[in-house]
């Protein structure tokens, strides 16, 4: 396993009516703006009008020439909705115009381009994608990556930059061919080094001769024999082994993560990276038997873009250009969450920074700072759903996502389910670029929490006014249930909370939302999630029957760089036998006559400019009307009023005085 350790203790939508359309393949095609077309679909505002209606067919032509446009045909679609055949494809700023001016007839509630779908799941270029089932949707875990990237490709809605994505790690190898440095066509950006020495003018942790600078390049991690006799080391566990006590490897730890996240996708040459186009920005604070916590929360602060104070053994690195909106943190220690990680942790929740973290390996509770409030820590699932062994678990997991497992192999076979990526060849120092596979097999905690970071990265692309909660708030409430059974015989437990450190539940269980976080990381259904207007709907107060009630939706929002086009207010259901008369109820704002008394549930649909839905339903209880009070009632009946008798009585008073005032003079 492959999940590294901080130096504590040092251990390794729905779819829209028109233009959004599911076929046998899954998935979700975006409507693009403008797109050449000789048909166009649009709604009217008029109810029950039919083709055969000759009235009718003179007023569809007419919108057409309105909209400077001759029709060739039209043909009824159900719903108020027409399909409208042009004499000529149309494109660019005239279908724009066309457009925009069948919009703004006032017999049009909305119109948009005719366009052609497929069976629309992004299949890259990449040699080895075929391979990275945990990307796509053949297993129950699988993230499904794949049918995110027909909305968003890791470019932001609005800046049209791509999103950055921090790896907070070993470093990583500039001279992979699927990384690469983004100043040549690549993913990577500069970075910067922050481990620093053991001790004065002790860098054998770095390995790279000094402290902190501006190379984070991977220089290798691995612990010899001389490093564990080293004095350094006295008393810390860094070796493998089960006393951590025997030479290891290098891991190329921080390669690993950043291939899954952001290789270069669709480039014919090796994997494609969850978060497409995101750029990766390397920040090395783990090296030889781990880092410290000091590192990792100078390196929290600059890759967040926050100052950073001049240190007093070395210069202050310069203030990152390139300020990261994920934070991608595969490293932990056991333990509650320190202080000094919340502390950090909202300063960059605070400058709008989503933090993932990593579970960790023990089959136990969740590390730190994965349990830290505001980050999102991620479990790790077998490809069949269920918890994978090694993983922590409790409250604290926010999601799961596949993690890597091997089913059962014997010797020498194949680890069927690992999670390929990039990384070097080399055992210690770096030899030269490669890739892991069923043979040089990837599991750990590690890397199903840079799923969930990428996952993170293509939900604020496509909608970037969304704050970190939102953005966890999102990718929990699109998440898939958890199977509740398991193909492995004997049928493992269930999983359970874990009462403290030494319950460790280290085999396969069936996990539970609240155990294992909210579901399995949906990738595809979040970010249709996030891309979808919101529709917000008021009215009401004191509600009588047979008087008119006025609606409001003009509170409804799209997301950034879209725009809510239409409003259909609906009747969804009423008391037997009565009815709702609405008025305007394609407009934003509309009324409603509820006609008896009783509870009446009405729906606002909304649709924005790229045919993206979403509907709230508002629910108003008419009451009676008030009936006249019997002491203001005249006529009939001798009633009263006691308006008059005041009146009356103030009189004779009157006329008492009066008398009794001339009686005396």
């Amino acid at each position: 396993m492959n999940t590294l350790r901080i130096a504590r203790i040092c251990r390794p939508a729905s779819a829209a009516l028109l233009a959004t359309v599911t076929l046998c393949c899954g998935g979700w095609a975006q409507a693009a703006p403008a797109e050449p077309t000789d048909r166009i679909i649009v709604q009217w505002r008029s109810a029950n009008q039919t083709v055969a209606d000759e009235q009718f067919d003179t007023q569809v032509r007419a919108s057409g020439r309105r909209a400077g446009v001759a029709l060739r045909a039209h043909r009824a679609l159900g719903g108020n909705l027409h399909v409208l055949q042009l004499d000529a494809v149309t494109q660019g700023a005239a279908l724009d115009q066309v457009l925009a001016t069948l919009r703004s007839d006032p017999q049009v509630a909305m119109a948009v381009p005719d366009r052609r779908v497929h069976a629309n799941v992004t299949m890259p270029g990449d040699s080895l994608y075929a391979k990275q089932w945990y990307l796509q949707a053949q297993e129950v875990a699988a993230i499904r990556a794949n049918m995110a990237w027909d909305f968003t490709k890791g470019i932001g809605a609005v800046s049209g930059i791509p999103v950055v994505v921090a790896v907070l790690d070993t470093g990583v190898r500039f001279d992979h061919p699927d990384l690469r440095r983004a100043a040549a066509g690549g993913k990577l950006l500069p970075g910067y080094d922050f481990v620093s020495a053991d001790k004065p003018g002790n860098f054998t942790s770095a390995n790279d001769g000094d402290g902190w600078d501006t190379d984070p390049s991977d220089p290798g991690d691995f612990i010899s024999a001389a490093d564990l006799a080293n004095p350094v080391y006295t008393g810390k566990k860094c070796g493998a082994g089960t006393n951590n006590d025997q030479p290891t490897s290098s891991s190329w730890h921080g390669t690993r993560v950043s291939g899954l996240i952001g290789a270069d996708t669709n480039n014919g040459l090796g994997i494609a990276g969850a978060a497409y186009n995101v750029r990766i920005l390397p920040v090395r604070v783990l090296g030889k038997c781990g880092g410290y916590d000091s590192d990792v929360i100078a390196g929290l602060y600059w890759a967040a873009g926050l100052s950073i104070p001049p240190p007093l053994l070395s210069g202050a690195p310069a203030a990152n250009p390139n300020p990261a909106q994920v934070i991608n943190l595969s490293l932990g220690g056991v333990g509650s969450c320190p202080a000094t990680y919340n502390t950090v942790i909202q300063d960059l929740t605070n400058k709008g920074v989503v933090v993932v973290a990593s579970a960790g390996n023990e089959g136990g509770p969740v590390d730190a700072p994965a349990n830290c409030a505001g980050v999102l820590g991620v479990g790790g699932l077998r490809h069949i759903g269920t918890k994978v062994g090694y993983s922590n678990l409790g409250t604290e997991v926010g999601i799961s996502a596949p993690a890597g497992n091997c089913v059962l192999t014997g010797a020498g076979d194949p680890c069927l389910f690992s999670l390929d990526t990039t990384t070097d060849s080399g055992s210690t120092v770096p030899v030269g670029p490669t890739y892991t596979d069923q043979y040089r097999s990837n599991v750990g905690t590690s890397f199903s929490a840079p799923l969930a970071a990428a996952a993170a990265g293509l939900v604020m692309a496509a909608n970037p006014v969304l704050s970190p909660s939102q953005v966890i708030a999102r990718l929990k409430a699109s998440a898939r249930a958890f199977p509740t059974t398991s193909t492995t015989t004997p049928a493992p437990p269930a999983c359970h909370l874990p009462v403290d450190s030494k319950d460790i539940q280290g085999s396969e269980c069936i996990c539970a939302a609240g155990i294992c976080g909210a579901g399995m990381l949906d990738v595809g259904a979040a970010v249709a999630l996030a891309t979808k207007p919101t529709a917000v709907a008021t009215g009401g107060g004191g509600v009588i029957a047979g008087q008119s009630v006025a609606l409001d939706a003009s509170g409804s929002t799209a997301v950034a760089g879209h725009k809510v086009i239409t409003y259909i207010w609906s009747v969804v259901s009423s008391p037997a036998g009565a009815t709702a008369t609405l008025t305007n109820g394609s407009s934003a704002k509309a009324s409603v006559v509820l006609n008896q008394t009783g509870s009446y549930t009405l729906r606002v649909t909304i649709t924005d400019d790229f045919a993206l839905t979403d509907a709230v339903e508002l629910t108003l209880t008419a009451a009676a009307a008030p009936t006249p009070s019997s002491s203001s009632s005249s006529g009939g009946g001798g009633s009263f009023s006691p308006w008059l008798l005041l009146l009356l009585t103030g009189f004779i008073l009157l006329r008492g005085w009066r008398s009794l005032r001339h009686g005396n003079s």
